[in-house]
């Protein structure tokens, strides 16, 4: 029997996402908000990972939490990797934004600046699943990203 082909799957299954996020979900009060987050993406592919974070965002209505959890598709491992994200996203305190849950869409890029960090942008689209907002507003967040396997 032949070998297995080597392929991409030596690279780590975790990665821990620090995020520089700037939103606009909602309402007049939190239109601009600001803050750090943190996620964790857990690798099921080379292309496929699921994802769950949190943020915590200050506005001039107070402080707002999100609660993330989803799925994250790169199209491309190269020394840029394109990805798309699809999310459900709890925030907090309920009804500050005039919602408290929505679906997140997005898109992005990581630049690999070796094989244990990379430095990406995401830019996503938040559409309300209750309350009185029909459309919300978007996130853009600075990524950094490091992959613990990777750093033997």
């Amino acid at each position: 029997m032949a070998a297995p082909a080597a392929t991409s799957s030596k690279r780590p299954l975790l990665s821990l996402i620090l995020e520089s996020v700037y939103s606009q979900p909602g309402n007049a009060l939190v239109r601009q908000a600001f803050g750090p987050g943190l996620s964790a993406a857990y690798r099921l592919t080379d292309q496929l990972s699921v994802i769950g974070g949190a943020s915590l965002l200050g506005s001039r209505a107070g402080r707002l939490t999100t609660l993330s959890f989803g799925l994250q598709a790169t199209l491309d491992i190269t020394p840029v990797e394109p990805f798309l994200d699809l999310a459900v996203v709890q925030l907090g305190p309920e009804g500050r934004a005039g919602y408290s849950l929505a679906t997140r869409t997005g898109g992005g890029a990581d630049w690999l600046l070796s094989k244990s960090f990379s430095l990406g942008l995401a830019v996503r689209t938040l559409a309300p699943l209750n309350g009185t907002i029909v459309v919300a507003g978007t996130e853009v967040s600075l990524r950094f990203v490091v992959r613990p396997g990777a750093l033997r």
